[in-house]
């Protein structure tokens, strides 16, 4: 039960690690940290990447409807700054629970338990 219960603050870790990673990247604004973030996600990163294109574009189109989506100057407005970082977050630590779901469903198979 020990080897469990370490296996399962690894899995934490991991999560942990990956939502960071996406913090990381929405404060500092720059695609490396969301990218490494990315590819620790891997395979469920590259649904979570389109998403996170999809989900930009359509903050941008349901929340214009609504308010402004950019500045005077150009820049996206703070509220499209702020929802999209946070789905960018949301959908890379969902990616990274996924894969944990897929590696334990995958250790099942290979292993099952007797009755």
């Amino acid at each position: 039960m020990a080897a469990r219960r370490g296996l399962r603050s690894v899995e934490g870790l991991y999560v942990a690690a990956v939502g960071a990673l996406a913090v990381l990247g929405a404060v500092h604004g720059e695609a490396l940290f969301y990218l490494l973030a990315v590819a620790l996600t891997l395979p469920f990163g590259v649904p979570a990447l389109v998403l996170v294109y999809g989900g930009y574009a359509v903050l941008k189109g349901v929340g214009g409807l609504l308010a402004p989506a950019t500045r005077p100057d150009g820049s996206d407005a703070a509220w499209l700054s702020a929802g999209s970082a946070t789905l960018n977050v949301a959908l890379l630590v969902g990616a990274a629970l996924a894969n944990v779901l897929l590696l334990e469903h995958t250790r099942r198979r290979r292993h099952p338990t007797p009755r």
